[in-house]
């Protein structure tokens, strides 16, 4: 489970990072498409931390051992 913890996480400083970028850009379109890459990441981090993923995972490594 704390890796999954930590998969979340990841993923909810690479939307921060992106966030970051995205505010020091002046051209709107590049802008969007690094806002748009943010949200992605935070989908990400909102799924990694899912309990059903969790529970997922965990189904997979027992039907692989």
């Amino acid at each position: 489970m704390l890796s999954l913890l930590n998969e979340a996480l990841e993923w909810r400083d690479h939307a921060e990072q992106a966030q970051e970028v995205a505010g020091q850009l002046t051209d709107p379109t590049a802008k969007n498409a690094v806002l748009e890459l943010a949200d992605s990441f935070d989908r990400l981090a909102r799924a990694a931390a899912t309990p059903a993923v969790a529970r997922r995972r965990e189904l997979a490594r027992q039907n692989s051992a």
